[in-house]
C-alpha cells in the first residue's frame, strides 16, 4: 500500500516582525590587519587627532624590553605603550603571568604601559582613554610635531603604517586610492557591461 502524504497549508510570515540585523558598529578600517577591538581603539585614537604608530614591528625602549615585541598602538611622544588584550587568548594559563612580566619590563624602561581589556573596550572605550591624560586633551600642533621629527626614524619610520595618515588632524589619507588605480583598468565583469540596445529596422 503506498504512503500516502498529508500536505498541510503553508502560512505565510508576517514580515513585518521580522527583525533585521543592524551593527552596533561599523568598521572605519577593515581593509587594515587585525582584530575589531584593535581597530575599535584606532578609530577613537584618529578621532581625537592622536599621533600613534600601528603594530610597530620593532622598539627601541632598551632594558628588559625585547626589541622584537610589537606593541598594538606606541605613542612615542607622550612614551605611553598600548595593548589591546582579548579576554580568551590573554586569559590563557600562563598568558596573564607573562603580560605581568611585560608590563613590568615597559614599565622599568621609563614607559607607561596600559593594557586594555575587550570587555573594557566594548563597553567604556571613551572613558577608558580619558583616564590617560594626554590622550584626554589633545594639543594637534604637538601631535603634528610629533608625526614629523618620528617620521626620520629608523626604527619607527620603517613601519609601513607610520605615514598611513590616521592621525594627522586633519583629513585622512586614502589607502585605497592605489587598488582603485590598478583595477580601473581591469575589464568589467559581463554583468556589469552595459549592453547597447539595437534598433530595429522598420519594416
Amino acid at each position: 500500500m503506498p504512503r500516502t502524504y498529508i500536505r498541510h497549508e503553508r502560512k505565510r510570515n508576517d514580515t513585518r516582525k521580522a527583525k533585521v540585523y543592524v551593527p552596533w558598529w561599523i568598521d572605519p578600517y577593515w581593509y587594515l590587519v587585525g582584530t575589531s577591538i584593535e581597530h575599535m581603539v584606532l578609530a577613537e585614537l584618529s578621532r581625537r587627532g592622536v599621533f600613534f604608530i600601528y603594530r610597530s614591528q620593532r622598539n627601541d625602549l632598551g632594558g628588559f624590553v625585547d626589541p622584537t615585541w610589537e606593541a598594538d598602538f606606541l605613542l612615542p611622544q607622550h612614551k605611553i605603550w598600548i595593548e589591546v588584550q582579548g579576554s580568551y587568548f590573554h586569559s590563557l594559563p600562563g598568558q596573564l603571568e607573562n603580560d605581568a612580566k611585560r608590563y613590568a619590563a615597559i614599565e622599568m624602561s621609563g614607559w607607561h604601559p596600559h593594557f586594555l581589556w575587550e570587555f573594557d573596550i566594548r563597553t567604556r572605550l571613551v572613558d577608558l582613554l580619558n583616564e590617560i591624560g594626554v590622550i584626554y586633551n589633545v594639543d594637534p600642533v604637538a601631535e603634528q610635531a610629533a608625526r614629523l621629527a618620528y617620521s626620520q626614524s629608523e626604527v619607527y619610520g620603517a613601519s609601513p603604517l607610520f605615514n598611513a595618515g590616521f592621525s594627522t588632524g586633519g583629513e585622512l589619507v586614502d589607502q585605497l586610492v592605489g587598488l582603485r588605480k590598478a583595477l580601473s583598468k581591469r575589464t568589467k565583469p559581463p554583468q556589469f557591461i552595459k549592453r547597447r540596445a539595437r534598433k530595429r529596422r522598420p519594416k
